[in-house]
């Protein structure tokens, strides 16, 4: 059993401690002192399905703890594991110093026996950065990157059970004790460099990006020539070149944050080093373009948006979650409350009204958010969402216009009166 110090206690952090605790004694620590106290109550900051029970459990057996006690939860440590979740700005520019920050103050804690794992992600070049400060320490402790891999929704099995697990460390003698760490944790590991490790996030990332993209320029010629794209995705998913978890589907695009972010690093390593990136330019591009997607279809459907009343079913990041940061509904709101269009919108997980949103009103039932609405849009892929009567729906509203942009309704079902409209799906056709 080793002795894990996890530092930063949000989505990345709990589940890191919470499925570390498995197999050894962790110690979670985090500035905020209300976040410490809902989590020594086994109440996780955010949700995430199975995080609650399993900080819970841990606790119960005397293998998690928290505190906002820095001393207190680096004493005795010999693992100090970094799981900030960094943040992103409005130009997909991360922030690392609070990265920065957590490593200036474990410089007193280090011996040389001692490891320190990152798993936030951070720009190629940071981790390097960060061994050189603690040699100018003089802190000769051992260095490793594994880039976290979670998913939103499924996170505890992401970390568990991964199909591999990148780890770039400054020293290879230390593999024999990050094996040990990582006991439990499945999925073949990869040893390399600090630097192909934080590239090899980026590249997977940005990869993702591109399918996505991909997807939305085939959803839109599909929609032009009577294909359909659901169809034809799904045709690309069985063959063995591709992928069946390949993310090529119908959809908006992706949101700020994550793969946007990944993609702007790579792009501006190539601008620092001479180097075009033509192809990561135009992901990005195809996506922006993406994003006013829905605001064309509203003004296919109605016309002049100002003084209409636009429904939102779906208002989080992904299903399974509360998470509102990188949401696409609320980018997409954001866009549309410029033509002076007003909103109502109901989420399982959202309650009570957003903050930053005032023009949003969150109602508490799907029913309850179509009445008097000019149209419907389904932005969030909630199970809930695909099994609502639409037929019974619709004539709550003042027009009976859905825009699916996740695809998630039997449209073929949909009453004739019902105008609808579905992401890279002509009109009419049957799925």
């Amino acid at each position: 059993m080793v002795s894990i110090c996890v530092i930063g206690l949000w989505h990345l952090g709990c589940v890191t401690a919470a499925c570390l605790a498995r197999n050894h004694k962790v110690v979670g620590y985090d500035r905020d002192k209300k976040t410490i106290e809902a989590l020594n109550k086994g109440q996780p900051p955010i949700a995430e399905p199975g995080l609650a029970e399993a900080i819970q459990y841990a606790a119960k057996k005397g293998k998690l703890s928290f505190t906002s006690d820095q001393k207190l939860a680096t004493g005795g440590a010999e693992v100090f594991y970094i799981a900030i979740d960094t943040p992103v700005n409005e130009k997909d520019e991360v922030d690392i110093s609070l990265v920065e920050g957590a490593l200036e103050a474990l410089l007193p804690s280090l011996k040389e026996s001692s490891l320190v794992i990152i798993s936030s992600q951070v720009p190629v070049g940071t981790s390097r950065a960060l061994l050189l400060r603690m040699r100018k320490a003089g802190k000769n402790a051992v260095l490793c990157y594994s880039p976290e891999n979670l998913r939103l929704g499924s996170a505890l099995e992401a970390f568990l059970k991964p199909e591999r697990l990148v780890l770039g460390v400054s020293d290879p003698s230390a593999k024999p004790f990050l094996e040990k760490v990582f006991e439990g944790v499945s999925g073949e590991r990869l040893y390399m460099d600090l630097e192909s490790a934080e590239m090899a996030k980026h590249a997977m990332n940005a990869y993702l990006a591109t399918m996505i993209s991909f997807s939305g320029e085939v959803s839109d010629l599909c929609e032009k020539t009577g294909a359909n794209a659901i169809l034809v995705m799904d045709s690309l998913r069985k063959e063995k070149r591709v992928s069946s978890q390949a993310p090529i589907s119908p959809g908006l695009g992706f949101g700020g944050g994550t793969l946007a972010r990944d993609v702007q690093v790579m792009r501006r390593i190539g601008g620092q080093n001479g180097l075009k990136t033509p192809l990561l330019d135009s992901v990005l591009e195809v996506n922006r373009a993406r994003m006013g997607l829905v605001q064309r279809k509203l003004k296919d459907a109605l016309g002049n948006l100002s003084g209409k009343t636009i429904t939102f079913l779906g208002l989080t990041y992904k299903s399974g979650t509360d998470t509102l940061r990188r949401s696409l509904a609320l980018d997409i709101i954001s866009d549309l409350k410029k033509h002076g269009a007003k909103f109502r919108a109901y989420d399982p997980a959202i309650k009570k009204p957003i903050g930053g949103f005032p023009e949003i009103t969150v109602c508490g039932s799907a029913e309850e958010a179509a009445k008097g609405a000019d149209a419907l849009v389904i932005t969030t892929a909630w199970e809930e969402f695909s099994g609502l009567d639409y037929n019974s729906i619709c004539p709550l509203m003042r027009k009976p216009v859905i825009i699916d942009a996740r695809n998630i309704v039997e449209h073929e079902h949909l009453s004739g009166k019902i105008a609808y409209f579905g992401i890279g799906v002509t009109h009419g056709s049957k799925n």
